[in-house]
Order: structure tokens, then C-alpha cells, then sequence
């Protein structure tokens, strides 16, 4: 097995491939914020240096994508979620703002190649780009890998499950925190996912009969369905967490 990482400045035609990853990774309403929707094609662009995917034996396995932002350290300062950093980093680049903080926005694994180890490949390659640039930190919206079978479970109190070992209870979290990542605060509301009812039902194979909450395939909380206006409403929770480099 010969894994290597590329990154999409180094070979942008790698780009269709790591769509197609993320795409069947991911479940479908989670590729519909509107944030992402507006501001995505950017990362590809402006942003080629921190996109990269892992190839194993010439097949692309898995993607990664984070984006540049300048954070002064503080709770204050660090963004309210996954889309508030996406739009800071496109918001500094076309102030000139010098970035000094790379942000994880994702990392998908091909469905065929999960149970590998390569989320953790591509964290480690991730802090790798942000110690190379010199960035004191790399910071993730950490989206847990099994929250979703908890949806009735506040992330608040999802955060602090432990095992007997003392290391987070969730997969993904135990990665970062291997990695030495600190926990910095849950944010309740990362993406807001909104769209009409038939477009909720297409999303999740679902019928929607009548107004309320649902727990839906996928989602870390309940979705809100409201029939008399049209729409249905989700706010997806994550874990702030940050890879310091530098005091």
C-alpha cells in the first residue's frame, strides 16, 4: 500500500475526486448549508495549499479541506462555528488580513477505505500545513462521530462522557485529544441547515406529516419542521478544539 497526500495546488486535478468523496461521506442534508453553498468553491481556489487528498496506489481515499483565518487566541475571538469560519476566511483573504490559524472544515473518508486510520492521517497532515506556515494553532469544529446516536443528548453533556481510561468517549474527539488537542467550548449552533419540506423529505427519505421535531438519519440533534411556513430548520452542534504549536 503506497499512501501519499496531495494537495489541490499541487494537483488540481484532483479536485472531482475529492467532491466525489466528500459527497458520498457526508449524509445529504449536510451538503446544503447555504453558507457552503455560496463560499465553498473558494477553498479550491483561493485556498488550494490547505485542500489536499490521500491516494492509495493512485486512487484518491480520502479528502481534506480547512481554511486560513487570523484568531487572537481568546474564546471571544474564535468563531462561532463551522460557518461563521468559513466566511471569516474568505472575509480576511479579501481584506489582505494575514491569516495565522488554519481551521479544519472537514475530512472525509471514502466509504470503501473507513476502518483505515486515515482521518487521523489526514489531522496529522493538517497540522503538518499549519506548522509549516508558521500558524500558532490549528483549531476544528469537531463534528463527533457518534453523536448521531445520541441526537436527544445535549452536546453540552455529550462532550464530558469519558471512558474508564479518562480519554473522550467519542472516536473523533479521542483522535484530536490523542493528537494533544484541547477542548475549547461546544458551539450549538456550527451550520444551519435550512431548506423547504419536500426538500427535507428528499434529504432523508422521510415524510414530514405534521409540524414539530424529528430525529432524522445523520443528524447530531432533532431537525424543526414547520409545516404552515415551508420549512425545515436544522442547527448542527460541534466541539471547538485547538492543536497549539506555539505559546
Amino acid at each position: 500500500m503506497a499512501l501519499t497526500i496531495r494537495t489541490l495546488e499541487e494537483d488540481f486535478g484532483l479536485n472531482d475526486s475529492s467532491q466525489n468523496i466528500i459527497q458520498e461521506a457526508w449524509p445529504e442534508f449536510m451538503l446544503n448549508s447555504d453558507v457552503a453553498n455560496r463560499l465553498w468553491h473558494h477553498l479550491a481556489g483561493r485556498f488550494a495549499e490547505f485542500q489536499f487528498v490521500l491516494v492509495e496506489d493512485g486512487l484518491a481515499v480520502a479528502a481534506g479541506n480547512a481554511v486560513p483565518i487570523r484568531w487572537n487566541r481568546s474564546l471571544q475571538d474564535l468563531p462561532s462555528g463551522w460557518d461563521e469560519a468559513l466566511r471569516r476566511g474568505v472575509r480576511e483573504y479579501e481584506q489582505n488580513a494575514v491569516p495565522n490559524t488554519l481551521c479544519a472544515l472537514a475530512m472525509s473518508v471514502a466509504t470503501t477505505h473507513r476502518g483505515q486510520r486515515l482521518s487521523s492521517v489526514g489531522l496529522r497532515a493538517m497540522r503538518e500545513f499549519a506548522e509549516r506556515k508558521g500558524f500558532h494553532s490549528l483549531i476544528a469544529p469537531v463534528r463527533p462521530t457518534l453523536k448521531s446516536r445520541y441526537p436527544l443528548t445535549s452536546m453540552t453533556s455529550y462532550a464530558t462522557w469519558m471512558q474508564a481510561d479518562g480519554a473522550p468517549f467519542d472516536p473523533w474527539v479521542r483522535t484530536h485529544w490523542r493528537l494533544g488537542a484541547k477542548t475549547l467550548r461546544v458551539a450549538p449552533c456550527s451550520m444551519v441547515i435550512r431548506g423547504g419540506v419536500s426538500e427535507w423529505e428528499t434529504w432523508t427519505q422521510m415524510r414530514f406529516p405534521e409540524s414539530g421535531k424529528y430525529v432524522v438519519p445523520g443528524a447530531l440533534q432533532p431537525i424543526d419542521i414547520n409545516l404552515e411556513h415551508n420549512i425545515g430548520h436544522y442547527e448542527d452542534p460541534n466541539i471547538w478544539m485547538r492543536h497549539a504549536f506555539t505559546k
